[in-house]
């Protein structure tokens, strides 16, 4: 599933807001009610975030909606996250940090630190399947590493590029502003390029031991999140779990899925599956695993994995 966090729902409307945007206007027109920015741990599709930063770029008329927000965003506009940011000793860390807990705030994308002799690359990649992200989102997610150095360790901090998976837009002299001027647009990925040794710097604002509490609490939240993976997936792995006490019934993989029966069902036949498909794809697996991995006969295979005969 590709979702954002309702924590960047917030922040989307209240950037907007201070362009003079009213937030039930926002909200109204990219399709979102109210009540769901009261649930903090609520969530909404990409495609639905897409269409949020597009009708908030366009009802503010501000065409670098998304690199604006970053430089307005508070330390607390993400909470424990935007504080572990600032508490990090040194801007790699940071930047560490803002890879590892990323899902928190989007599940689907993912920041990729890679270190080429003297270069260090932060790689933005998006979701393999569904929506494209905004560009805005893009923009905004890049802009934030810019400002996290500039707040943290120099104000003049310029990347040595920015790449951008999307076209140039009409005007480009706020990305030169924020980025430099070694610009690309229309690139095969979204990245930043650094020095290298700016990973390096310290942190103006490091607290060492609060970025240690924060790293426990950061974690558990990432803990407690939905598996990542498709629905099909998690219940391939939960028939598997259960074929070793017996006979997989409907009712025993439901409630390992923690689900009803009839929504198990329902959710199947959604995925154009059912249980005796699914039971039969695994059987199948696990049969040639099983024949090409151990020393167990064709019979002993037949048997533990409830075949009706050899």
């Amino acid at each position: 599933m590709r979702e954002i966090s309702i924590k960047l729902v917030q922040v989307i409307v209240a950037g907007a807001a201070v362009a003079g945007v009213a937030p039930p206007t926002l909200l109204e027109a990219a399709g979102l009610a109210a009540d769901q920015l009261a649930d903090p741990d609520a969530r909404i599709s990409l495609g639905q975030a897409t269409r949020l930063w597009h009708e908030a770029a366009r009802l503010t008329g501000d065409e670098s909606f998304g690199l604006h927000l970053s430089e307005r965003l508070p330390i607390d506009g993400f909470g424990a996250l935007g504080f572990a940011l600032r508490s990090s000793p040194t801007l790699g860390e940071a930047y560490e940090r803002a890879a590892r807990y990323l899902r928190l705030v989007a599940r689907g994308p993912t920041l990729a630190i890679t270190l080429e002799g003297p270069l260090a690359r932060i790689v933005h990649e998006p979701p393999a399947t569904g929506h494209a992200p905004s560009r805005h989102a893009v923009e905004f997610l890049l802009a934030n590493l810019v400002m996290a150095a500039r707040r943290g360790v120099d104000p003049a901090f310029v990347p040595r590029a920015a790449r951008f998976r999307h076209a140039a837009p009409a005007r480009v002299d706020e990305h030169r502003r924020l980025f430099g001027g070694a610009l690309g647009f229309g690139e095969a990925r979204d990245e930043l390029l650094l020095d290298r040794r700016s990973l390096a710097s310290p942190q103006a604002q490091a607290e060492p031991a609060l970025c240690e509490v924060l790293d426990l609490h950061l974690a558990s939240l990432l803990a407690a999140l939905p598996d990542d993976r498709s629905f099909l997936d998690r219940a391939r792995a939960a028939l598997a779990a259960e074929i070793g006490h017996g006979e997989p019934s409907l009712t025993a993989l439901a409630a390992r899925l923690r689900l009803s029966p009839r929504s198990l069902q329902r959710r199947l036949q959604q995925e154009g599956s059912s249980l005796s498909s699914l039971l039969d794809g695994l059987r199948a697996d696990l049969a040639l695993r099983y024949l090409r991995e151990s020393r167990d006969s064709i019979a002993e295979v037949a048997f533990l994995l409830g075949f009706s005969e050899v």
